[in-house]
């Protein structure tokens, strides 16, 4: 089996706009259109004709030196002419370039200009501008118009279908309403001519679905009939139909709750199939995307229950949340006693923390303890009593220090004495408690230092 072919373009409605921008008379459409032909070159192959019409364009729109444009035209010229007389060659010997391009309607000025640019001088500018000119009229004659023109047919017809289908259930209910007889041979026919279209003309199913979400009276009732006659013959369809209503989910906010139950209804009725779940990340992605409020979460949820083996990774563990939040919620601490309760807990715990803070914050002793002198015998200089690590951060004290370092406040015997030493120059001061005993010790070791100096 042959494996799928992938398409360069998103939708044909983006290949028709791009036709539109590539032969707009608007030189900034033309360039627009040229960055549309090089993203799709870079997504896929593209057909003979787009590739024709991006190289032609490009060198015609080319502003740059003469001989680098000659050259461009050149190049695009061959390519144009090559290219189709290649592909209109048939049977088993080959024929001639100018008999091939008398039936495809390739003028022999047009293969002139073709042999000279491959085998001879390149042609001037001018001659280079009006081939170009023609190749770009006959593309748009032989492949951009017939092509737009069955879309637009394949559009008509497939709106014809679904218009006629939505008409002929609501006439259908209108007489189950007034109690009359119903055949159902009709929707039947109608059903198998709307699965018999093509792909593309299918796929404007979901924007004629989008379209009833205005209506009233809209259900899922009177698309069942078709979506479970798709599920059968184009599973892909109804896999393209729940993506389109999760794309649309964040700007149709009137009409959620019905998007909401018409998935529901497609899963509750064994229509998702395995194109659906194969998609489930799209779906999410796409939802979760567009909005996030507990509406979303719960069609998010829907959808992954829907795809407990598929779902693995990051979606499985959202899932698991999903699926958390949609426990039960009434509880006996939901009750108003329930709830009073919770709020009394909360203020004692708040004050509980707060008075632990004031606790923290009213103790702002210093690192340094009192003690005798006799406790410092044992420790290396510039630690402290409640620590190994010295201490080398500096307290920056409110009054300025004093001058004289051998100014010395004779303290009671009973208190304690708060001096300020002053370090060398490039310090700032520090503040230290002692005792009495320490400053007569240190008062005595400031003498002997000085009659030293001395």
């Amino acid at each position: 089996m042959a494996p799928p072919k992938l398409d360069p373009w998103t939708s044909p409605s983006e290949w028709q706009k791009v036709y539109k921008l590539l032969y707009s008379s608007d030189e900034s459409s033309k360039r627009e259109g040229l960055s549309f032909v090089s993203m799709w070159a870079a997504r896929s192959r593209l057909p003979l004709s787009v590739e024709c019409t991006g190289e032609l364009l490009a060198a015609s729109l080319e502003s740059g030196d003469r001989t680098a444009q000659i050259s461009e035209y050149g190049l695009a010229i061959i390519r144009f002419v090559n290219g189709h007389i290649d592909k209109a060659q048939g049977g088993v010997f080959a024929r001639s370039v100018a008999s091939v391009a008398v039936d495809i309607g390739i003028p022999d000025w047009m293969i002139d200009i073709r042999h000279e640019a491959t085998h001879k001088c390149l042609p001037c500018r001018e001659r280079c501008r009006m081939a170009a000119k023609y190749a770009l009229n006959w593309l748009e004659e032989k492949y951009w118009k017939p092509q737009n023109l069955c879309l637009e047919n394949a559009e008509h017809k497939a709106q014809e279908c679904l218009v006629g289908y939505v008409e002929l259930q609501e006439r259908l209910s209108g007489m189950k309403r007034e109690g009359k007889k119903t055949n159902k041979t009709e929707i039947t026919l109608l059903v198998e001519q709307i699965s018999s279209l093509s792909q593309y003309e299918l796929s404007l199913l979901p924007s004629r679905l989008l379209k009833c979400l205005d209506d009233t009276s809209f259900s899922f009732s009177t698309w069942k009939p078709l979506l479970v006659q798709l599920n059968k013959n184009k599973p892909d369809v109804v896999a393209h139909l729940i993506y389109v209503l999760c794309q649309n989910y964040s700007t149709k906010f009137q009409h959620r709750q019905k998007i909401i139950s018409f998935v529901e209804s497609i899963i509750s009725e064994n229509l998702f199939g395995v194109s659906c779940k194969n998609q489930h990340s799209l779906y999410v992605d796409m939802l979760l995307k567009g909005q996030n409020d507990d509406h979303t979460r719960r069609l998010s949820s829907i959808i992954l229950n829907q795809c407990s083996e598929e779902v693995t990774g990051k979606y499985a563990k959202l899932r698991n949340l999903f699926n958390i939040n949609d426990l039960p919620k009434t509880s006996p601490t939901c009750t108003p006693n329930g709830i009073s309760k919770q709020v009394e807990d909360m203020k004692s715990l708040l004050k509980d923390l707060e008075s632990k803070s004031s606790k923290i914050g009213s103790d702002t002793r210093s690192r340094f303890v009192i003690c005798d002198e006799g406790s410092w015998e044992c420790l290396p200089m510039g630690c402290t009593l409640d620590s190994i690590n010295p201490s080398l951060d500096y307290y920056q004290p409110e009054k300025k220090a004093r001058n004289d370092l051998n100014t010395i406040i004779q303290p009671s015997d009973d208190c304690e004495m708060e001096i300020e030493i002053d370090q060398v120059k490039d310090f700032r001061s520090s503040r230290y408690l002692i005792t009495k005993d320490q400053l007569i010790h240190i008062a005595s070791s400031v003498r002997i230092l000085d009659d030293l100096d001395g």
